[in-house]
């Protein structure tokens, strides 16, 4: 099984007919079934746009997340904590109290897709659309507002496919102070074919896996281009509207971190050896080009956690730097 998965994952036309033959199937379900989360009485919209995360000691890092998406439109997150030890329920608190967050405990291991349906059935008729992130994915535009046009082009739509852009160490061995999204400013030349979705509660019907989700309907997610994506994988553009900064390496401290703590969802958990085997090597990829993030962007989320009173360990902001790649350049 674990041979026919890989084959077909790296054949694209046996992976487009598979998931097209899946999504003919669950669309003709969903036409004589209702979903639990479409059970709910209409008008109980709260949010125009929300987020789903589900988390395993992210403390570190989850406040930047949150702040960071809250600038871009996120109107309230739902976290859903995988037994952490690391006191990420006191991180949040700020945000709770304001009223930004709600934290779900979820005991379940692996944590995935159990989280996401749960979600689904409790909370997802509160919200129009739901950003189904992860705490190292940071959504960043090509311009201020492209967001809020994106979904509202798109509003006909089930669901908008965003491109990974993957960053590296930086050359970082431990993890750094400040905001990740300044410290570790190297990645790819360009974005990766993996999406992530922003989707409409209402439209899903079935999990898929972490990257997409089944429509009603047979209807499939789009690039903020409006290109149909069948699965989870795509061509990026050039100069996409819209990217997620995916930083997969926030140092090596982290990384090995991350790799043994263990993982939320089952297909995680499988490759926890793959994960440890190339921690080295792993070391100087994603490392080709400089990325800097906008002034205004990195400066709103700084001055958000300063707000909520986290601490300069947290968004201390650091002096622009020129490029230097030197011998982190990545190999591939």
């Amino acid at each position: 099984m674990k041979a026919l998965r890989s084959r077909i994952k790296d054949n694209r036309l046996l992976r487009t007919i598979l998931f097209l033959a899946q999504t003919c199937y669950y669309g003709a379900q969903s036409l004589v079934t209702v979903g639990r989360w479409r059970r709910e009485a209409a008008g109980t919209e709260r949010y125009g746009l929300a987020a789903m995360i589900r988390v395993k000691d992210e403390a570190r890092f989850l406040p930047e997340w949150i702040a960071h998406h809250v600038n871009l439109g996120v109107e309230h997150a739902f976290v859903y904590d995988n037994n952490s030890t690391d006191g990420i329920e006191v991180v949040l608190a700020p945000f709770v109290e304001r009223g930004l967050v709600t934290y779900v405990p979820w005991p379940t291991v692996p944590a995935s897709p159990s989280c996401e349906v749960d979600f689904l059935s409790r909370f997802g008729h509160h919200s129009r659309w739901v950003a189904f992130f992860d705490a190292d994915e940071f959504l960043f535009e090509a311009r201020p507002g492209a967001l809020s046009d994106v979904l509202r082009l798109h509003d006909d739509r089930p669901a908008i496919a965003i491109s990974w852009r993957y960053f590296g160490s930086a050359g970082h061995e431990t993890i750094p102070h400040g905001l990740i999204t300044e410290a570790f400013d190297r990645a790819d030349d360009g974005c990766n074919r993996h999406v992530k979705v922003i989707a409409k509660p209402a439209m899903i019907h079935r999990h898929r896996n972490s990257h997409n989700f089944y429509y009603r309907r047979g209807r499939v997610a789009v690039t903020p281009e409006g290109r149909r994506v069948f699965g989870s994988f795509i061509a990026p553009p050039q100069q996409p509207m819209l990217v997620l900064h995916h930083y997969v390496y926030r140092s090596r401290e982290d990384y090995e971190r991350k790799t043994k703590r263990g993982f939320v969802d089952a297909s995680g958990s499988r490759e926890r050896s793959r994960h440890l085997s190339v921690l080295d090597a792993e070391f100087d990829r994603h490392n080709e080009v400089q990325v800097t993030p906008s002034e205004s962007t990195v400066s709103a989320t700084a001055e958000l956690l300063r707000q909520l009173g986290f601490p300069d360990e947290i968004h201390a902001r650091r002096p622009r730097s020129k490029p230097s790649l030197g011998s982190h350049r990545g190999r591939r």
